[in-house]
């Protein structure tokens, strides 16, 4: 037998001869001069299929999934796990239709029993955006807090020959090998730590840095934005999107709309410490009836 027999058509038959609980994706290929039932996971960003031996790293070898195609993952076995796992093809984020427990907290705590109206919509709008600007707020201030409390660690390598000694930030993370030429030692170990002493613009630097969102210029181009900031592309067309709510809320409702819109930014600028305003560029427009403006030019 040379070669893979007929990958996706092969007779089920023929391959439970080998397990009797062999799936679709299994199939039989020429391992070591033999024939053998074969994983058959699908490569990363391959068209070719795993070659390893049917469950081979796992509790059920002979058939199914090897360990490194995921066979050994059991899936979730509690009720509360499955629950999880069921929520996993729902859509998030400031367009979603869906509230996620943190959104939906600060939505209820504006409707008061409302009606589903276009005041829903801005509510809504305005509850993903609440939560997506806190959440990115609370890991910029994370990662700022960190830096503040960063320590040197003084790193030495292990090997006698070498012995060479590097300083670097804690979070830096430890040296995978000896930093010195000609040595390249994996073994590292840590003989001192003190504190680093980081100014407040060094932390500011530090958490800019960990929440750039990188995307794609086309043609190799990259570039970045800080996200929760009025950088931030998926921030700033759902600002746009509320903006334009709350403006044909004011046609509809000119009196209510200034009180609207001071509680929106109130709470914008609570969320991102006050970075984050939204406005409509002017006083609501009414449209005139042209039946009207002839008569009062009649009169």
């Amino acid at each position: 037998m040379k070669g893979v027999i007929r990958m996706s058509n092969m007779d089920m038959a023929l391959k439970q001869a080998f397990h009797p609980l062999a799936d679709e994706k299994n199939y039989i290929a020429e391992r070591r001069g033999k024939a053998a039932l074969l994983c058959g996971g699908r490569r990363k960003n391959t068209a070719a299929f795993c070659r390893s031996y049917a469950g081979a790293g796992t509790a059920h070898k002979g058939y199914g999934r090897c360990r490194r195609c995921a066979g050994a993952s059991t899936g979730p076995r509690t009720e509360e796990g499955k629950a999880t796992a069921a929520q996993n093809s729902r859509k998030h984020g400031i367009y979603s239709r869906v509230l996620s427990p943190a959104a939906r907290e600060v939505y209820e705590s504006q409707t008061d029993g409302e009606a589903i109206s276009l005041l829903h919509d801005i509510k809504m709008h305005r509850a993903n955006i609440v939560v997506y600007l806190a959440d990115w707020r609370r890991k910029w201030d994370n990662y700022y807090q960190r830096k503040l409390r960063e320590k040197y660690v003084k790193y030495r390598c292990m090997n006698p020959d070498c012995r060479h000694v590097c300083v670097k930030g804690e979070l830096d993370g430890k040296p995978g090998y000896c930093p010195a030429s000609r040595c390249h030692e994996k073994r590292v170990e840590v003989i001192e730590r003190w504190t680093a002493n980081r100014t407040e613009s060094e932390a500011e630097a530090y958490a800019d840095a960990q929440t750039r969102v990188w995307y794609s210029e086309g043609e190799g181009a990259r570039s970045y934005y800080h996200a929760g900031s009025l950088e931030d592309r998926t921030l700033d067309r759902a600002l746009n999107t509320l903006g334009r709510l709350i403006e044909k809320h004011a046609r509809l409702k000119p009196d209510d709309s200034d009180d609207l819109l001071g509680q929106i930014n109130s709470e914008l600028r609570a969320a991102s410490k006050g970075k984050i305003v939204v406005s409509w560029g002017g006083a609501a427009q009414h449209r005139v009836n042209p039946a009207e403006t002839l008569d009062k030019g009649a009169k």
